[in-house]
C-alpha cells in the first residue's frame, strides 16, 4: 500500500489579492512561508521517504521547507506545473475557495474560464495527460511507504477526479484545496484509491489560514 500526502503550495500575494497565476512564478509571501513552516512541522516524523514538487518557485520553496524537517531533498516535476490559464493569468478574479459568492456564480465562471483558457492557455485534456504522466512515473518509484507531493490546485484536482470523479465534491465544480492543505490518498497494488482527507489544514494557526 502507497501513502500519498498531497500539499498544495503556501499562500503568495496574488492568492491574497485573488490574482490568478497558472503558470507565472510567484514566490511564497511572509505568511506562504510561515504556512509552509507550520505544515513542515505537522508532517515531522510522518515517515516520507521521498518529496516530489512542482519547479514553480512557490511550490519549490514550500516543498524545501518541508524536507528540512522530514530531512529529504524535493525532487522537482515539470509534470506537475499549475494549469496554463492564458490571457486569464494575472487578472484579478472571483476565488471560490471559501464559498463566498454562491454556486451559480461559481458555475458561471467555470466555465467562462474554460472557454478563455481553451483558447489561449492549455486545454483540460492536455493537462490530463501531463500530470498523469508525471504522476504514474511517482506511483512507479514508490510502490509502497509514504510519500510527499507539492503541487497545485488544478494538479490535484487531475488527480482526484481521475480516481475519485464527482464523488466528493458536494456540489462544487471542482476540489477546493487551501494553501497549505494537505489531502492523503492511499492506493494499492491494482491502483484502487481511497481517500484518506481532502483539503485539510487543521494544523495551520488561526493567523495563517
Amino acid at each position: 500500500m502507497a501513502n500519498f500526502l498531497l500539499v498544495r503550495h503556501g499562500t503568495t500575494d496574488w492568492v491574497e489579492s485573488q490574482i490568478l497565476h497558472g503558470i507565472t512564478d510567484i514566490p511564497l509571501n511572509k505568511k506562504g512561508k510561515m504556512q509552509a513552516e507550520e505544515t513542515a512541522q505537522a508532517l515531522r516524523g510522518c515517515g516520507a521517504k521521498k518529496i516530489y514538487t512542482s519547479s514553480l518557485s512557490r511550490c519549490i520553496q514550500t516543498a524545501q521547507i518541508i524536507g528540512k524537517k522530514v530531512g529529504s531533498k524535493p525532487i522537482s516535476m515539470d509534470n506537475l506545473v499549475e494549469l496554463n490559464f492564458g490571457w486569464l493569468e494575472g487578472k484579478r478574479l472571483r476565488d471560490h475557495d471559501k464559498g463566498e459568492y454562491g454556486k451559480l456564480i461559481e458555475i458561471i465562471d467555470h466555465y467562462f474560464f474554460n472557454f478563455i483558457r481553451m483558447i489561449s492557455g492549455e486545454s483540460k485534456k492536455n493537462l490530463n495527460q501531463r500530470v498523469l504522466n508525471g504522476w504514474n512515473t511517482i506511483l512507479a518509484e514508490n510502490p509502497e511507504g509514504k510519500t510527499i507531493v507539492v503541487a497545485h490546485s488544478a494538479v490535484y484536482n487531475s488527480i482526484l477526479f481521475y480516481y475519485f470523479g464527482k464523488a466528493h465534491l458536494n456540489g462544487d465544480t471542482y476540489y477546493h484545496l487551501n494553501p497549505c492543505s494537505i489531502t492523503e490518498i492511499s492506493i494499492d497494488a491494482s491502483n484502487q484509491a481511497e481517500l484518506v482527507r481532502l483539503n485539510d489544514h487543521s494544523h495551520l494557526s488561526e493567523k495563517n489560514l
